[in-house]
């Protein structure tokens, strides 16, 4: 009888294991501070890829900021910009890794300014091991353009093109995987290349980054 437990014991255990080990897959985690404009912030984030090509994770950043009252896309924040306190937590639905950089993204789920809500974030970070030069990071708030216009021939009364997708390539190169005319507008952990972010230092001593490929 004692056997037969030990052995109906192992099984469970094994079993309710399994998935920790099945989800496992590239991921990236922090908890850093940093100043802006004078002003405390922080940011803790745990991101990773799961084996069924999903994504999983938050990103939660807390401090004072100064929001604009307008963006690059006409989307005002109104009374709430200026000088704020700002808490929100991101969902986070996409996770690019290369080498020791990651890059996350993900809808702002909750946040005390309602404006916020339903926005994209991006956090881009750079793990320097440990001991080492310090980890780095960038990041950044966007909204998501509501396009009203339809591109057309003004001097056609009715231009049979619209409506119409096409795929820019390379002539030259087979394996240029090519823009569609039908981008997307939303910014994603793979809208910028890992060279385009201007990364900043987080202070040794004010959190730490890791980034596992």
């Amino acid at each position: 009888m004692k056997t037969t437990a030990r052995i109906v014991l192992c099984t469970v255990f094994l079993l309710a294991s399994a998935p920790l080990f099945a989800d496992s897959g590239p991921s990236a985690n922090g908890d850093f501070q940093f100043s802006s404009g004078g002003n405390p912030l922080s940011i803790q984030f745990d991101a990773r890829r799961q084996n069924n090509g999903s994504t999983t994770g938050q990103i939660t950043f807390t401090g004072t900021v100064e929001l604009s009252d307008q963006d690059v896309d006409g989307e005002g924040l109104g009374p709430t910009a200026g000088l704020v306190n700002v808490s929100l937590t991101v969902d986070v639905d996409c996770l690019d890794i290369s080498g020791n950089q990651a890059a996350m993204s993900g809808v702002i789920a909750d946040s005390n300014i309602p404006a916020l809500v339903g926005n994209r974030a991006l956090l881009a970070v750079q793990d320097n091991g440990e001991p080492g030069m310090p980890d780095a990071f960038t990041w950044g708030l966007y909204g998501t353009p509501d396009l009203t216009w339809v591109a057309s021939d003004a001097e056609l009364l009715v231009d049979p093109g619209i409506g119409l997708t096409w795929l820019a390539t390379d002539y030259e190169r087979e394996d240029d995987v090519g823009i569609p005319s039908n981008a997307s507008t939303e910014v994603t952990c793979e809208s910028f290349s890992f060279a385009a972010y201007a990364l900043q230092e987080v202070t040794q001593g004010n959190g730490n980054i890791q980034v596992r490929p």
